[in-house]
């Protein structure tokens, strides 16, 4: 994230196609790219060149290349015996999805159940703060539902050290894992992904400059909850 703020773009991708080695969720991270290689120049009313587009578009590529072979190779040991596993036969075949919803239940609402509440009540903070944060910030400054700083009250102008652009695609990408998180997989990995995030810190950092009465109610949970944790993920219990 640091060299694609930087606009170092090759660097930024062998950063990200390493992530994506190791998580798939690395692949989002493509969004960086195009982000600023085409988005950003579109918003700020600048020519588009071919050239930024296809780079964009290779770069993007290489991101989710991990991916693709991952899958590539699962279903070249798999897949060319007679009897195939049912996920061969799916579009894509993807061996990624197949063992997510089989060995861990992961899938579209799959996690809603009664036995999961209490997961879902220790991810809410998090969750809340950051859906709330980009939204906000989303809605505002980006998409323009409000006045920008020249028209906005002076008591309303320190929640504008938030409204600079180049933070929007990291609270875009903030708000696509926290849809993930809620409604595709186990949701208390936020717990531990969400530290990764550098909106989580902007959220604070947002709670404090309104001087609103949760950021103190965020720094006492964060500290409670960081004692607990260590003792629930040294016995590898939820939500480990």
């Amino acid at each position: 994230m640091f060299y694609a703020a930087q606009h170092h773009w090759i660097r930024a991708t062998l950063s990200f196609v390493l992530a994506t080695f190791f998580r798939s969720n690395g692949v989002l991270l493509a969004g960086y790219l195009v982000w600023g290689l085409v988005v950003q120049p579109f918003i700020d009313r600048k020519q588009l060149s071919f050239f930024k587009m296809a780079y964009s578009i290779v770069l993007s590529a290489c991101v989710a290349a991990p991916f693709i072979y991952h899958n590539y190779k699962a279903y070249r040991l798999f897949c060319n015996t007679p009897n195939k596993p049912q996920w061969c036969y799916r579009i894509p075949p993807s061996i990624y999805t197949h063992v997510q919803a089989t060995y861990w239940d992961v899938g579209f609402l799959r996690y809603w159940t009664p036995a999961q509440i209490p997961n879902f009540v220790i991810a809410a903070p998090p969750l809340v703060l950051l859906i709330a944060f980009s939204v906000q910030h989303i809605k505002t400054y980006f998409l323009g539902f409000r006045t920008r700083f020249n028209g906005v009250k002076e008591n309303d102008r320190e929640e504008n050290l938030f409204a600079t652009p180049s933070i929007t695609p990291y609270l875009i990408h903030s708000l696509a894992m926290c849809i993930t998180f809620i409604f595709f997989s186990h949701t208390q990995i936020v717990l531990r992904l969400a530290a990764a995030l550098p909106a989580l810190y902007w959220a604070v950092g947002w709670l404090f400059v309104r001087r609103s009465p949760w950021a103190k109610i965020w720094i006492w949970w964060s500290v409670l909850w960081g004692l607990i944790s260590l003792g629930l993920w040294t016995a590898f219990l939820p939500p480990a």
